[in-house]
């Protein structure tokens, strides 16, 4: 196995060697297609060794996921993809073209003398690998041939380095049928084609974790998931769940993040089956941000989310606060806690405004309903998920406030203030879940209004709490302009106007 020492003192040596050929500009373009030429040769094998993520991260020093990575990784091996000829490579072409050098003959070896070497990092050097490593390389010497560089060495030719299969990688590359290759392609790529008739792939492995409107379907394949039944009798599946989700106005770094960690879960459960070490997962979160911002409706998606992969017996959601766990006198909280989390076993126990328990160092009130948790969640590991909440400072304050919880907690999720055009979305979905219209002028003046409360916002917005206030004012306000008229057509008892609205802004 090759240490990410040696990646790194290797993809310093041969980035420093291409430089000195090139200019300046292309100092980044460099690496990042050493990135996906590498990723392009892993693509040949047919198990994504651990070792691969580990080394990946030589290239920039970041720590990627697995979710990150299988996506770069699958879009790498598509059969109809190859690497165009970067814009580094073809200026130390035209230099040789100049100066009658054949400079490029030898960058293209050094590159894959270096893919080589990452072949190796799971201990295997396969056919396929090697195939993908040949056909980078006549894609660069090719170029070579058709620009006049003058020739260089004949190549070396190696069968013997050819090894068998690693068997012992994780994540096994699923077969593509013929219908899903016409699909568009990953969101981390891009094709196109040059003027050697080439095909250009260019991945971006950047910490954003992938769209969950892009990964969603992918996702929702991944077994037979339990099943729950709505009240309305359809069933729910990860699929459903996921798409009730991505329905959510705004929060796409919150979608994200739930995607990222079912992925995560995915994995861990595909290494258990295979009898591979799994790495200690922890399910409870913490949620931050304002009011209003949609927690208490995520953490009730995540309990579901939980339930349907087979991590909680039950998924449901048990909502309280402070007033639910401490009682009036020391002694009766514990009690008062342990009735609470029961009624929670099998699914969530959501904590709203949990920096309360640990405001004050001398209450030992909110102590003793912490340690009652913490306990509980050690008791009760497999059938009890804790996702707490509250404004960013304070939940940070109250993580660090006690070590169990520090050891428990360590997964975020921000939930950040809805802009003034995502306050006028749920506006608007008030207005359609309980039957009611805005003119275009309505909602011309109240995109203005939300814009200016989202400009304008106190540190602890209400956020789509406000804008309830808003819509109930606003009724109440057309109602009372409503019931003095003679006639009250359909219409107008659907039509909410600007008039209603104006007054009720105060609310906000």
């Amino acid at each position: 196995m090759v240490e990410r020492k040696k990646v790194e003192e290797a993809l310093e040596i041969i980035i420093n060697d291409i430089a000195k050929l090139t200019d300046k500009r292309y100092d980044d373009e460099i690496k990042y297609w050493l990135v996906a030429a590498t990723l392009r040769i892993w693509a040949g094998n047919e198990l994504c060794a651990e070792e691969y993520i580990k080394a990946i991260a030589a290239f920039n020093g970041t720590e990627y996921t697995v979710a990150q990575f299988m996506t770069a990784l699958e879009c790498a091996g598509e059969e109809d993809r190859k690497l165009e000829v970067p814009e580094f490579f073809k200026s130390i072409v035209k230099r040789d073209i100049n100066n009658r050098t054949n400079e490029s003959r030898d960058v293209a070896d050094s590159i894959g003398r270096f893919l080589a070497m990452m072949a190796l990092i799971n201990g295997d050097f396969t056919l396929e690998e090697a195939e993908a490593l040949k056909e980078i390389s006549d894609t660069l010497l090719g170029y070579c041939d058709r620009k006049g560089v003058v020739p260089g060495k004949e190549r070396e030719h190696r069968p013997e380095m050819i090894t068998e299969k690693n068997t012992t990688g994780y994540y096994a590359k699923q077969e593509k049928s013929k219908k899903e290759s016409k699909e568009p392609e990953a969101k981390n790529s891009k094709k196109e084609n040059n003027d050697s008739g080439v095909i250009t792939i260019n991945f971006n492995l950047s910490p954003e974790i992938p769209n969950i409107q892009e990964k969603k379907q992918n996702f929702a394949k991944v077994s037979d998931p339990k099943k729950e039944k709505t009240e309305s009798g359809k069933e729910e599946t990860l699929e459903s769940v996921l798409e009730e989700l991505n329905s959510l106005v705004g929060l796409d770094k919150v979608k994200n993040d739930v995607q990222s960690l079912m992925n995560f879960i995915r994995i861990c459960r595909m290494r258990d089956e295979r009898g591979m070490k799994v790495p200690k997962i922890s399910y409870h979160l913490v949620f931050t941000g304002n009011p209003g911002t949609g927690k208490t409706t995520v953490a009730r998606l995540v309990a579901k989310l939980y339930y349907l992969m087979g991590i909680l017996p039950q998924g449901q959601l048990v909502e309280t606060d402070r007033s639910g766990l401490v009682g009036g006198y020391l002694g009766q909280t514990a009690i008062k806690t342990q009735e609470v989390i029961q009624s929670a076993l099998g699914g969530v126990l959501f904590i709203d405004e949990a920096y309360s328990l640990a405001n004050d160092k001398d209450d030992s009130y909110g102590k003793e309903a912490i340690e009652t948790i913490l306990k509980a969640m050690e008791d009760h590991r497999d059938e009890l998920v804790v996702i707490v909440a509250g404004y960013d400072d304070l939940m940070h304050k109250f993580i660090d406030s006690n070590p169990g919880l520090r050891s428990r907690f360590n997964k975020y999720f921000h939930f950040p203030d809805y802009n003034g055009e995502e306050l006028l979305k749920i506006f608007e979905r008030f207005c359609r879940t309980n039957g009611y219209e805005l003119s275009e002028e309505t909602v011309s003046y109240l995109k203005g209004k939300m814009e200016e409360a989202f400009e304008h916002r106190e540190e602890h917005f209400g956020n789509a709490r406000a804008v309830r206030n808003v819509f109930e004012h606003a009724i109440n306000h057309q109602a009372n302009r409503l019931v003095s008229e003679a006639e009250i057509t359909d219409e107008k008892l659907a039509e909410i106007t600007a008039a209603d609205i104006e007054p009720a802004l105060e609310a906000m």
